[in-house]
């Protein structure tokens, strides 16, 4: 089979406009996917900026509840010492009131023996004594 030269001709026009073409649509899909990952890209960055001054803030909160936590345990420790020597005083309390209380115990046995005493002193009632 024989090919004419001017199909030939137009074979070779229509192949290299088809790989013009394409070349050209592969390009301009290229050149929207560059600029679509650079505006990604962009925006990422934004985003990773965005983020870090977030997660920023919240170590910092994280730092500031820390601190705060520190000064609670500081009080919680100051109270326990406060405790501490309130108890010691309750018991130095005790035992004083358990001194008054066995001194107590010894007055009242010797008031009793002193009523005792007067009411011999005193003899018995009138009212008895006339019966």
């Amino acid at each position: 089979m024989v090919v004419s030269p001017d199909l030939g001709a137009m074979v070779i026009a229509l192949f290299a406009f088809a790989i013009t073409v394409v070349s050209g649509v592969l390009g301009g899909v290229g050149l929207m996917l560059g600029r679509g990952q650079r505006a990604v890209d962009a925006r990422f960055d934004r985003l990773e900026g965005e983020m870090d001054r977030r997660f920023d803030l919240v170590d910092n909160r994280f730092e500031q509840v820390d601190n705060r936590f520190e000064q609670v345990d500081k009080r919680f420790e100051q109270v326990d010492k406060r405790f501490e020597q309130v108890d010691k005083r309750f018991e130095v309390v005790d035992k004083r009131l358990d001194g008054v209380e066995s001194r107590l115990g010894r007055v009242e046995a010797e008031l009793v023996e002193v009523k005792i005493s007067i009411a011999r002193l005193e003899g018995p009632p009138p009212r008895l004594q006339r019966i």
